[in-house]
């Protein structure tokens, strides 16, 4: 029995995507165009995001040590840093590093070969997120051994500051590429349902003609549904075809530009071409299984 019903749902959606071919270019160039849009919003959202990222990795708290705690003790206290789950890494740094550094900054420091080292031994630290540096800064100032912390925990909660400003940028990329994404999808899914709302009219006298004759009502709408999958399906794939290689020629483009604002890698589309067809699948299931609900009452308005 199950069997019978699974061949009649797929020949009955085969036929209909050969009777119902200009519905069908209809859909598919709706969710193509949709798709296109959207694709877009969300690839230049996802390179933004990487932007601010990789920024926020570049951010550093640096804490010196008080000169009479040991080297092993600095890399002691290094090891426990980098344990803080808001620290992405904290690396030991000597102060025979830190001079060579300050050295190659300012030149001006040359100066500083004839009176010896003046610096102390201390820790770089990168966090994870750019609001957990005031919280970071102050851990750290806390702890035993740490005479400086730059920023201090006062320069970066400071409203206006480098770090609250960057925590700020990253936090609006993060809620407008949400709301944008959510919105472009909630029109595509009633644009598709609009579109299949055609061919449903079209055949209303059918569907209730199947009802009569003891059809249930998943079976009567699973053509519809799979009708609309594929039409998704085919919709996102064409919107990937364009989307993907204007991609990799800005991500070229980009690479000998812009070295510094790269987009995202070539390998890093597969994930994206995978979530845009489950996009294209999804908008045309929804807007098929809105459309269908109309239809599968008992008493439809066909004969008003």
């Amino acid at each position: 029995m199950i069997w019978d019903e699974i061949e009649f749902i797929i020949r009955e959606t085969g036929l209909q995507l050969r009777r119902e071919r200009l519905i069908a270019i209809a859909t598919i160039s709706s969710v193509a165009v949709l798709l296109i849009v959207l694709g877009s919003i969300v690839l230049f959202h996802l390179n933004v995001r990487r932007w601010t990222d990789r920024i926020s990795r570049e951010l550093e708290v640096w804490g010196y040590f008080d000169r009479d705690v040991t080297r092993l003790r600095g890399e002691s206290l290094s090891r426990e840093i980098c344990r803080w789950p808001e620290v992405i890494s904290a690396r030991f740094v000597p102060k025979e590093e830190g001079l060579q550094k300050l050295r190659s900054y300012f030149p001006d420091a040359q100066a500083l070969r004839g009176i010896g080292n003046p610096l102390p031994d201390g820790v770089q630290i990168r966090v994870r997120e750019p609001r957990l540096v005031p919280d970071v800064a102050a851990r750290l100032s806390e702890l035993a051994g740490v005479k400086d912390v730059l920023p201090t925990p006062e320069a970066a909660a400071r409203e206006g500051s480098l770090v609250q400003r960057l925590a700020k940028v990253k936090l609006i990329v993060v809620w407008a590429g949400g709301i944008i994404t959510a919105l472009v999808a909630i029109a595509g899914v009633f644009i598709v349902h609009n579109t299949v709302r055609l061919a449903l009219h079209a055949r209303r006298r059918e569907i209730y003609i199947m009802q009569l004759v003891g059809a249930t009502r998943g079976l009567v709408a699973a053509p519809f549904v799979l009708e609309g999958m594929i039409h998704g399906l085919i919709g996102s794939a064409v919107a990937c075809c364009l989307l993907i290689p204007a991609h990799m020629y800005l991500h070229d483009l980009s690479i000998r530009a812009a070295p510094f604002f790269r987009l995202m890698p070539d390998h890093a589309l597969l994930r994206f071409s995978a979530g845009l067809l489950l996009t294209g699948a999804i908008l045309g299931t929804t807007g098929s299984a809105i459309s269908i609900r109309r239809f599968l009452r008992r008493h439809p308005g066909w004969q008003d």
